[in-house]
């Protein structure tokens, strides 16, 4: 199929995580056969009969959704039924702090303050509910509970400390499969985000030394 008909970065995601459990090429091909079913069902008759050609906008047709479906549905992922099972404010948390991540990198340390900031902006795009500090704090609390983030502060008797470091806990492709639908969605606030921060922000929150 090559990357004409299949997103390069669905096929890098495929590839890792094959090669992180089996290493079988065919399960790897048996995915990638379930992602192009899951492309076909969402196109129409008319644009199934069309004639594309490899520069054609819609090329490539399998995309980056497609394939994390199809891995949800084909590979046991450990961490999906709990990030599912987060209350919204948690997940929208999360989706910020890998966010932040995807552009600064997945050993990136994210404090408690930075957090906080990019929850008052979800709040004025109407993602979650207004929440005061110690709200944020037990959200964190619980991600920090559930392994999906780790906490940096050796200070561990002050809570609320607004300097505390945080970190992604897991691979950051399990969050972005089990949330895909927030984190990919165009024009989504995710995706406003990783660009603000790409111009704005591009060496903040580097990995730890």
């Amino acid at each position: 199929l090559g990357k004409n008909v299949v997103d390069n970065k669905a096929l890098q995601l495929i590839s890792r995580r094959v090669a992180a459990s089996s290493g079988d090429a065919r399960r790897a091909l048996e995915i990638t056969s379930n992602a192009v079913g899951k492309c076909s069902d969402s196109l129409s008759k008319e644009k199934l009969a069309l004639a594309v050609k490899y520069n054609d906008e819609c090329m490539p047709l399998v995309k980056l959704p497609h394939m994390m479906r199809a891995i949800r549905e084909g590979m046991p992922m450990r961490h999906t039924e709990v990030i599912r099972g987060l209350p919204q404010a948690a997940k929208v948390i999360l989706c910020i702090a890998v966010s932040l991540s995807q552009v600064w990198g997945p050993t990136a340390e994210i404090s408690i303050s930075e957090l906080r900031t990019y929850c008052v902006e979800a709040t004025h795009h109407a993602i979650m509910d207004d929440l005061n500090h110690g709200q944020i704090m037990s959200l964190v609390e619980m991600l920090v509970g559930s392994g999906l983030l780790l906490s940096e502060n050796k200070e561990q008797n002050n809570p609320f400390d607004l300097n505390a470091k945080l970190k992604i806990g897991v691979q950051m492709d399990d969050v972005e499969i089990a949330l895909e639908q927030s984190l990919l969605k165009e024009g989504s606030f995710y995706q406003s985000l990783v660009g603000y921060v790409k111009r704005e922000r591009p060496n903040g929150g580097g990995p730890s030394m």
